[in-house]
């Protein structure tokens, strides 16, 4: 593993995104003449949300990123003989609220499984979601909406085969928040999108 200490921020770049209300069936926030209009674009990223690790040797893993970085588990998933199997963390940040930053999950063998970038919102999402099918990109699978995290995601395959995420609307929890525990099966991970490629299983 490699650790990175003492970086510093630097200024976001002025990128112009829309911000209006949105209208309800029966809440109408949005007056009349306020129209919605958007340009076909790249969808920018605001910053890399998390990213998911696939590890041989879970049990040993949880210790060591719990013990040793402050990691805390939102959501862990078990199997049917309750062995616990894939995991959601945060950083515990005490009354500071944060989204989930890492997942892993048990595989036969070791890999950074995926990066995750959130952008703005849903209708951004979509417009890189149809620039990137314009110009040829792969696919991974999405649009769609996680249970766990609460997510929209629309995942895609770089030109390495790399997988990387733009995602929207996550949850965001406080040290206050217990860690949820269930069992693992095809009905935890979307609910609603494409039914889960084999591709990102691997």
């Amino acid at each position: 593993m490699h650790l990175v200490h003492d970086q510093r921020s630097v200024d976001m770049l002025e990128i112009p995104l829309p911000r209006g209300p949105v209208n309800y069936p029966t809440e109408k926030n949005r007056s009349a003449g306020k129209s919605q209009r958007f340009t076909k674009r790249p969808a920018p990223v605001h910053k890399l949300g998390h990213f998911g690790v696939r590890t041989t040797g879970f049990a040993n893993a949880h210790e060591f990123y719990c013990s040793r970085f402050n990691f805390f588990a939102s959501d862990i998933l078990h199997d049917a003989e309750n062995i616990d199997r894939t995991v959601f963390y945060r950083l515990n940040r005490g009354e500071e609220e944060v989204d989930h930053h890492v997942f892993f999950a048990e595989g036969p063998s070791y890999k950074i499984h995926h990066s995750s970038f959130e952008t703005h919102d849903f209708d951004t999402q979509v417009l890189g979601h149809d620039w990137l099918r314009e110009k040829g990109h792969k696919n991974c699978w999405g649009v769609g909406r996680h249970i766990l995290g609460s997510q929209i995601f629309d995942y895609w395959f770089d030109p390495s085969g790399f997988i990387f995420e733009h995602y929207v609307d996550g949850d965001l929890l406080t040290a206050d928040e217990p860690t949820h525990r269930s069992q693992a099966g095809p009905g935890r991970i979307h609910v609603w999108g494409p039914e889960v490629p084999s591709s990102f299983l691997e």
